[in-house]
């Protein structure tokens, strides 16, 4: 769990610097948002992925898909819930989203490959 915070942090931080730059247009006014999403989401999931720890690691691999599932789809919630409120810059959001989405998959991705060497 320190290493996720560690990550978010640096995460934020980046973001926050990013916010103070030129390249502050790159950046929707939303992206708090998504952050603090994100970084729910990623509580939820490794919670879950915990679950599947115990007893020996039996049930890891599929509570670790599971927890991959349901991010994917309140992914898909949360783009929809924006769009459908009509969020202006929609593509600037979503690639936002992604972008950051596809940061904090990889980072789970390197964590679950660690893992299962031990399997």
């Amino acid at each position: 769990m320190l290493k996720i915070g560690i990550f978010y942090g640096v995460l934020g931080g980046l973001l926050y610097a990013l916010a103070q730059t030129s390249l502050q247009t790159y950046l929707h006014p939303e992206l708090k948002f998504i952050f603090v999403f994100l970084l729910f989401q990623t509580y939820l999931t490794f919670n879950l992925a915990q679950l599947g720890l115990k007893k020996d690691g039996e049930k890891f691999i599929p509570f670790q898909l599971i927890s991959l599932t349901i991010r994917f789809i309140f992914s898909v919630v949360f783009i929809g819930y924006f769009a459908y409120i009509h969020t202006e810059d929609m593509v600037l959001f979503a690639s936002n989203f992604f972008v950051l989405y596809l940061c904090s998959t990889n980072f789970e991705i390197f964590g679950l490959l660690r893992n299962l060497r031990r399997f």
